[in-house]
């Protein structure tokens, strides 16, 4: 399988702190891939990393088959990768409507047709259309976030922790939309804090420790792993 993603021994320092470690992942079209890990194991520096908002100090990053390393995070959404940041971070003073207009790379009807695609993903945000991003709770908030990173038609989509301050009911409404969005044929790489509900939405895991990977395979067969939950109390 091509991969759409590939980084090799890619590692990010922070001064004299070595935050990613010789780290190796791949991602294919369409996949739903989780990282996952005790806080400060290296996720969102990751994330960062494949965006573009941190620099790699050694390896490699490859998307569709080309260096990026290079490339400007603004080049690296127009090449086709998309970002939620943990915070959601929308735009309080515009509308849903705007805040979903503003990150749209296409016009007209093709940007009318897509704001319709994102409240068919969530239709709570269809009937706080034009309310603002400030009113908005914390779940709409983070539904507007994805929905927001999704209106660039990324062909990988980067979420960073969307659970995060969530009830367990809103967590379920928006994780349960990843195969949904990998059905477009969207890749989605899932930092994520709740270790249950990202190894049940996705394909592939990876588990860090300390900035690097200590287990990766199917996500079905991690779950079982007990090895995975030691990781997040610091036992791998």
């Amino acid at each position: 399988m091509k991969h759409l993603l590939e980084a090799r021994n890619l590692s990010v320092r922070y001064g004299e702190i070595a935050a990613l470690k010789d780290l190796s992942l791949r991602i294919g079209p369409g996949e739903a891939v989780a990282l996952v890990g005790a806080n400060g194991a290296g996720k969102t520096t990751l994330i960062k990393a494949i965006i573009g908002l941190l620099m790699v100090s050694r390896g490699e990053l490859l998307f569709d088959g080309h260096d990026v390393r290079a490339v400007t995070a603004h080049r690296r959404a127009r090449l086709g990768m998309g970002y939620s940041p943990e915070g959601r971070r929308v735009f309080p003073g515009l509308s849903v409507r705007e805040n979903l207009e503003v990150a749209a790379f296409s016009t007209g009807q093709e940007r009318h047709r897509l704001i319709d695609q994102m409240y068919a993903i969530f239709p709570a945000l269809k009937e706080k259309e034009m309310a603002l991003g400030w009113t908005l709770s914390g779940g709409q908030q983070q539904m507007l976030a994805v929905c927001r990173a999704l209106m660039s038609r990324p062909r990988l989509l980067l979420l960073d922790e969307p659970s995060l301050g969530l009830s367990p009911k809103l967590t379920d409404e928006v994780l349960w939309r990843i195969p949904e969005i990998t059905k477009s044929g969207t890749a989605v790489v899932l930092a994520e804090q709740n270790l249950t509900k990202a190894l049940e939405v996705t394909d592939r895991a990876y588990v860090l420790r300390v900035g690097s990977i200590v287990l990766e395979g199917p996500s079905g067969e991690l779950r079982s792993n007990p090895s995975v939950r030691n990781s997040f109390l610091g036992g791998l």
